[in-house]
């Protein structure tokens, strides 16, 4: 995303669900919404320190989108970090980001699986 164009790619993310479900409804597409790193751009407002407050407006658009979610039966909005600690504490209450998932790093030999497993024989 770039600076000043921020809050408009955050609205984009979300046009083409909010238009099918306004014209098909119930019979609209799922619409999935992958955020990767979320952490990177959702940051506990006040905390970047700042001057222009950026990326806080960035904060709060996607707050605005995501409360208009429950309304839209045609949307699913993932987000993804390692750094759940450092994202803003309003993401993440329900009707939000509500289901959190962790992941641990596999262990010894999860580990030596997932360098074994791609090179295995399919027979």
């Amino acid at each position: 995303m770039y600076v000043g164009n921020s809050e408009a790619n955050i609205r984009k993310l979300f046009a083409d669900a909010e238009k099918d479900w306004k014209e098909l409804g119930d019979e609209s597409e799922l619409h999935l919404i992958v955020m990767d790193e979320l952490d990177a751009i959702c940051k506990q407002r006040g905390s970047r320190g700042d001057s222009t407050g950026t990326y806080d407006s960035i904060v709060n658009q996607l707050l605005a989108k995501m409360d208009g979610v429950d309304s839209l039966g045609n949307i699913l909005v993932v987000g993804m970090t390692n750094r759940k600690d450092l994202i803003d504490s309003a993401l993440l209450r329900p009707g939000r980001f509500e289901v959190h998932v962790e992941i641990h790093l596999p262990d010894l030999q999860g580990r030596h699986q997932n360098f074994t497993y791609p090179y295995q024989d399919s027979e």
